[in-house]
């Protein structure tokens, strides 16, 4: 029994995909911090602080994910895992990054 939704970008195929923007998002703003961190010397505790925010942030948003799946009766999609995994060690090597440029400077 194929469920409808409102919102057609909702779930495709029985995988919830409401939440992949957010991860994407959250990506490429790990991206630019890292750029940054790279580029320029900044205040290493800002930068623990930004991480372990967005890390948590983006543990949360995964377990409520797999929460609506489940409610849902909807599949969690891997590649949001992937996306946290990844989102982490960036966010970790942004920290390591600066640590390690302000020891320096």
């Amino acid at each position: 029994m194929e469920t409808t939704f409102t919102y057609e970008k909702f779930a495709g195929d029985g995988i919830l995909t409401l939440l992949d923007p957010l991860y994407i998002l959250a990506l490429l703003f790990s991206a630019l911090l890292l750029i940054a961190v790279l580029r320029f010397v900044v205040n290493p505790k800002i930068m623990l602080f930004v991480s372990a925010f967005t890390i948590l942030l983006m543990g949360q948003i995964h377990i409520i994910g797999g929460i609506l799946a489940d409610e849902l009766n909807l599949g969690g999609s891997s590649k949001n895992f992937y996306f946290l995994i990844t989102i982490a060690m960036i966010q970790v090597g942004v920290v390591i990054i600066s640590f390690k440029k302000n020891k320096q400077k």
